[in-house]
């Protein structure tokens, strides 16, 4: 079950919460996220239990927008030579 708190600080929000936004949609996807993405870390509330201020994700999310210029795709290049 989603659960939003309010802090002095703005909304926290939870994994599942970050889950039901579309922003992430695993685990191992969100750790490697704050390793090699920058992604915010977030705050342990206990144990088993970690949230992330609203305010902090967004920034992340506007961040890496700017990052993505847009109609930009690459192509993997492929060696294709052949022997004679």
């Amino acid at each position: 079950m989603s659960t939003c708190n309010q802090s002095a600080s703005g909304r926290l929000l939870r994994f599942a919460d970050l889950k039901s936004r579309n922003i992430v949609k695993n685990w191992p996807t969100l750790i490697r996220w704050i390793e090699r993405e920058g992604f915010p870390p977030g705050m342990k509330l206990g144990p088993n239990s970690r949230a992330w201020r609203e305010t902090d994700i967004e920034a992340w999310l506007a961040s890496r927008d700017l990052r993505k210029p847009s109609g930009s795709t690459r192509k993997p290049s492929h060696s294709t030579s052949e022997a004679a």
